[in-house]
């Protein structure tokens, strides 16, 4: 796993002596030489900087993961969910098979590392990196290295959520009403979901995972650029909405739709419910 030396240095400014970091790979440098399992210290921030290395390669470990989740949520996210090896194979044939059916490819992406050992080196290497794609064909090249006591822990390659209210000017007359539904379902999105209550899933980041699309006609380009998880129509359907959700369903016959015709403020926790469901539901089983 790759930290940046400004990373590595907010991390020892935040937990000092609480945290402990090894090298994963022998680093040689002018006068210094760190070898793999060593301790990184504060102190070699500097020489590190003084020989232009601006990254380093450090060993994964989980308690290692939340200190980094915790000050960089949004590169170290938290797993969606974890297995062994039976469960990945489900796991990703299931992926396979869906991806078959549809122009859009699903995979995972792995949360932390996954290490092995060169036989012939007698070295450690690393089999799946952090937040690297893996698909089945992938995992089914690799899995015979992989210790059978393994947990692997993973998020989906699927995280956002698009909110879709047309603003379009030649539906001028509703631009008022329609400008509030799409604030206030934003609002509603990012606020409430980071509530413990309300999480919508353990790698969703509101802040960082709610997309807004207020014209049909760049609907889809916006569900294939950030690959988003479902997406929430803020009224009832009428010919603008069905034409554009018909060019993403050609696309994606399995798209996570929910359409939401009036915010109810009474029944806050039963649309919660309803978002959380649609979210977590695969159609494709």
């Amino acid at each position: 796993m790759k930290l940046t030396l400004q990373q590595l240095a907010h991390l020892f400014e935040k937990y000092g002596d609480g945290i402990e970091i090894k090298y994963f790979d022998d680093i040689l440098i002018k006068g210094n030489c760190y070898l793999s399992t060593d301790l990184v210290l504060p102190a070699h921030l500097p020489k590190l900087e003084e020989n232009e290395i601006t990254e380093v390669e450090i060993f994964y470990t989980p308690g290692l993961y939340e200190h980094l989740n915790k000050e960089f949520p949004a590169e170290f996210r938290k797993p969606y969910g974890g297995g062994r090896i039976s469960e990945m194979d489900k796991l990703l044939e299931d992926l396979r098979d869906a991806s078959a059916q549809s122009k859009r490819k699903r995979y995972v992406r792995m949360v932390g590392e996954v290490y092995g050992v060169d036989s012939k080196l007698g070295k450690r290497i690393i089999l799946l990196r952090h937040n690297e794609p893996l698909d089945f064909k992938k995992w089914n090249n690799l899995k015979r290295e992989f210790d059978r006591n393994q947990v692997f822990r993973y998020r989906n390659s699927e995280v956002a959520i698009i909110i879709f209210v047309d603003l379009k000017v030649a539906r001028q007359k509703e631009y008022i009403e329609r400008f509030k539904i799409n604030t206030d379902l934003i609002s509603m999105i990012v606020t409430r979901s980071q509530e413990p209550g309300n999480i919508i899933a353990p790698d969703f980041i509101p802040t960082e995972d709610v997309v807004s699309v207020t014209e049909p006609g760049v609907l889809l380009e916006e569900y294939i650029r950030s690959n988003a998880r479902m997406i929430i129509i803020g009224e009832k359907l009428d010919d603008f909405y069905k034409r554009a959700l018909l060019q993403v369903r050609n696309y994606d016959k399995f798209v996570r739709l929910l359409v939401v015709p009036a915010i109810d403020y009474g029944s806050i926790q039963d649309f919660f419910y309803q978002v959380r469901l649609v979210y977590n539901n695969d159609r494709w089983k």
